[in-house]
């Protein structure tokens, strides 16, 4: 007698919305109370281009609450980058209906210790200074106005890590934070999900076992904590390019260091230590062809040395990534929000590596999960600083791999930046079939975006299947 089919619902299922540059996953457990959802992220960017955002996260939530009924066992939280939170807040009003079971974050999150009440922890103050840092860069590029090819860049990095348009400050004046177009901040996103739901987060570091809801424990799922380092690894998150085994696509090497400070005290000086005929250049009665170069030349030095300062600063939010594994039924599924190299690193060869790593260095534990993987939620959209080339070479083959991402959001072909990169998505080929979710359209009534490349059918996988819908592309492992 044949087997009865069995029907979605009993199965195993992972969702990857399509809203754009940005992270919306949700998976769903099949259990003996019914269907258990898990949502992974929820935002969109709209990237050096404006292409990023393409209008559809508000849908996306509106879908994703019918789904489930608003009750979600568990949200996760990878990091705090616009195009994986800013949903939280520009939905919020939909978001407040939701039942929640728990939430997930970042130990990066962490804002006070549990030993001593109220008590701000590092993790706490250091992202405070990462966001001044980021708001402050912000401000001061909008007011700079300056004409150079990085600084559309350096404003995309800057409103990811913000929420904030930094169009903005130049209209609204000094000080004011205000949204982008669709609404909604980081802060706002934070807010509501540390306060807003009525549960209390829990904050994981690589080693840090998990509390999965009971209703997930009872069906089966488990999860393992591979990402981020702890607060005793810190030098990792600063670990971003990296040529040194972990390797990239692209070969670009990062700066580390959480202040832009290069001098100790003792070599800063106050304009009160120098005499006036130092400053000579800059009176207004020397305003000639010198002084004008002058100004020209740390003009232009100005957009070089904000690129350097959102790059690390960038690099430094995404390796605070919460890298997950869950297995069910012996299924594997990786979700490595934007982690980098740092974060990586950390985690596939065991924590400590004293020299170069390679290939052969890779921790057994860490070769043995690569090695079986079912899915993989493609890191960092597909960008050259994720997924290293020793994770993918590690890889076995027949799996799936799922890559939320929008193409010409940042980089250019040209100088070997695109995103995703293609000799990344290649490697990935070889190794997994890979849905880019770009490469189909969304067709909600009233809201109707276009494919960017139309792949026209999904590709056949050698375990499971995938499914197309309005707005959305299923897995079933």
């Amino acid at each position: 007698m044949a087997l009865k089919k069995k029907k979605a619902k009993d199965e195993l299922r992972i969702r990857m919305y399509r809203v754009g540059f940005g992270d919306f996953f949700l998976m769903t457990v099949p259990a003996d109370d019914g269907p258990q959802h898990i949502l992974i992220d929820c935002g969109v960017t709209p990237g050096k281009t404006k292409k990023g955002d393409i209008g559809t996260i508000k849908d996306a939530v509106a879908h994703m609450a019918e789904e489930t009924g608003k009750k979600l066992a568990l949200i996760i939280v990878t990091h705090r980058h616009q195009d994986h939170i800013i949903g939280f807040s520009r939905s919020a009003e939909i978001f407040k209906d939701f039942q929640v079971g728990a939430v997930w974050m970042s130990f990066w999150e962490t804002e006070y210790d549990p030993n001593e009440k109220k008590k701000k922890t590092f993790a706490a103050e250091f992202q405070e200074e990462l966001t001044s840092l980021a708001l402050s860069m912000q401000q001061q590029l909008a007011l700079a106005g300056a004409d150079d090819p990085d600084v559309g860049e350096i404003a995309a990095m800057l409103e990811n890590a913000t929420g904030v348009d930094q169009t903005s400050f130049a209209a609204a004046g000094d000080g004011d934070k205000k949204p982008g177009k669709g609404g909604g901040t980081n802060a706002a996103s934070l807010a509501f999900l540390k306060t807003g739901l009525g549960v209390e987060p829990e904050y994981y570091a690589k080693g840090d076992k998990p509390k999965l809801p009971k209703a997930l424990r009872d069906a089966g799922l488990t999860a393992e904590i591979l990402g981020p380092p702890p607060a005793d690894a810190f030098d990792f998150l600063k670990l971003m390019d990296l040529k040194k085994g972990v390797g990239q696509f692209l070969g670009e090497s990062g700066t580390g260091g959480k202040r832009l400070d290069p001098f100790g005290p003792q070599w800063q000086a106050s304009a009160g230590d120098y005499p006036p005929s130092a400053f000579a250049e800059w009176t207004r009665e020397s305003q000639k062809a010198p002084s004008t170069a002058m100004e020209t030349i740390l003009q232009k030095a100005q957009p070089a040395l904000l690129f350097t300062a959102a790059k690390t600063l960038d690099n430094m939010l995404n390796n605070q990534s919460l890298v997950v594994l869950f297995t069910f039924d012996d299924k594997k599924l990786l979700f490595a929000g934007d982690a980098q190299g740092g974060n990586w690193e950390y985690w596939m060869f065991g924590g400590t590596p004293t020299k170069t790593p390679s290939l052969d260095d890779l921790d057994e534990k860490s070769a043995g999960i690569l090695g079986k993987l079912d899915f993989y939620k493609v890191g960092h959209h597909g960008s050259t600083n994720a997924t290293p080339i020793s994770a993918v070479q590690a890889m076995a083959g027949d799996f799936v791999s799922m890559c939320s991402t929008q193409a010409d959001s940042f980089g250019t072909v040209e100088n070997e930046s695109e995103v995703p990169r293609i000799p990344l998505l290649e490697a990935l080929g070889k190794k997994s079939k890979i849905v880019r979710s770009d490469f189909f359209p969304v067709m909600i009534k009233g809201n109707e975006v276009a494919a960017v490349e139309d792949a026209k059918k999904l590709p056949t996988p050698k375990r499971g299947r995938l499914e197309k819908g309005p707005i959305y592309i299923d897995y079933f492992p």
